[in-house]
């Protein structure tokens, strides 16, 4: 499989919630990116079969979004246990706890305990910073004043933003996926697009040379997921021996107008979060979490995997 850096370089702010119009994530999930996708893939002929297909098949592949600092891209902190020289400095292992993410060049530092935590730390402060705007929302009912309610999201740092992941088997899939991110780079990802939020230029870059060197998993030990997934149940099993995970519980609502008459919920949906480490790999899946509704609502679950030790 052959990889590309797929750098997203955001005009606008991005809001990716956890439920409340007053969220504002710096990152997105794999799963999140896949659906967006899935909206752009609607204005072409079998466009969402095509893109299953792909990733159904392993002929394409895609990580969370993931941050970026000018030439510095950033991983998940593998869940995995780490000795630092000063275990009984309260501060280092505070500083260790709440550090969420990585230099690529700077894991095998971590691994050993030799990381300067605090100091990565505010480095990645410069990523960029939440914000809240205050909208109006218009009553057409005559004598009703406007009722204000605040927006939520993060605006990236000049030189700062996320990157995804894109495996590919051949050129077609990479020509395909890129048509649809170019696409998606007007319409915007995330939450509140209508409001302008969400957009972004996309720029690709050939593989880190250390981050592909740890795509070949067959050289390590244990591995970490750099996107949210779920293994297959004929997978599990086998899977879930010696594991170190984090779930998340997926949910939300289908936007879709030929899904059903009204709103309808999702079905839940618990995967292993990007930086869950395993010792042996999985395929994954794109799981249907449709509830009787009219075609199927896709949510995507499959890893990249990176080699941690």
């Amino acid at each position: 499989m052959e990889y590309k850096i797929c750098k997203l370089q955001f005009s606008t702010g991005l809001h990716i919630g956890k439920g409340m119009l007053t969220d504002g994530e710096p990152i997105f999930m794999a799963d999140t990116f896949f659906s967006a996708l899935c909206h752009e893939a609607l204005g072409i002929s079998e466009g969402i079969e095509k893109l299953v297909h792909y990733c159904k098949s392993g002929k394409l592949k895609l990580s969370d979004g993931l941050p970026y600092i000018d030439d510095t891209l950033y991983v998940p902190k593998p869940m995995t246990t780490v000795e630092t020289k000063e275990e009984g400095n309260s501060k280092v292992k505070k500083a260790f706890k709440k550090l969420k993410y990585i230099p690529i060049n700077k894991i095998e530092e971590y691994m050993k305990g030799n990381l300067d935590a605090q100091k990565e730390k505010e480095k990645l402060s410069r990523l960029g910073k939440y914000e809240m705007t205050q909208k109006a929302s218009i009553s057409y009912e005559e004598g009703l004043d406007a009722l204000p309610y605040y927006i939520g999201s993060y605006h990236f740092s000049k030189n700062a933003g996320l990157y995804v992941i894109i495996g590919y088997e051949d050129t077609e899939a990479f020509q395909f996926i890129s048509s649809l991110i170019e696409g998606l780079s007007y319409s915007g990802i995330g939450g509140k697009r209508t409001s302008g939020y969400g957009k972004f230029q996309a720029k690709y870059k050939n593989m880190d040379p250390q981050l592909k060197q740890r795509l070949n998993v067959n050289k390590y030990q244990k591995m970490m997921s750099l996107s949210i997934s779920l293994p297959k149940d004929d997978e599990i099993e086998k899977v879930c021996t010696e594991v170190q995970f984090q779930l998340i519980k997926r949910s939300g609502f289908v936007n879709s107008m030929t899904y059903a008459d009204t709103f309808r919920k999702k079905k839940d949906f618990y995967g292993f979060v990007a930086g869950s480490c395993f010792k042996i790999p999985y395929q994954g899946d794109i799981y249907d979490v449709s509830i009787y509704g009219k075609h199927p609502v896709y949510r995507y679950a499959i890893p990249i995997f990176m080699g941690v030790i």
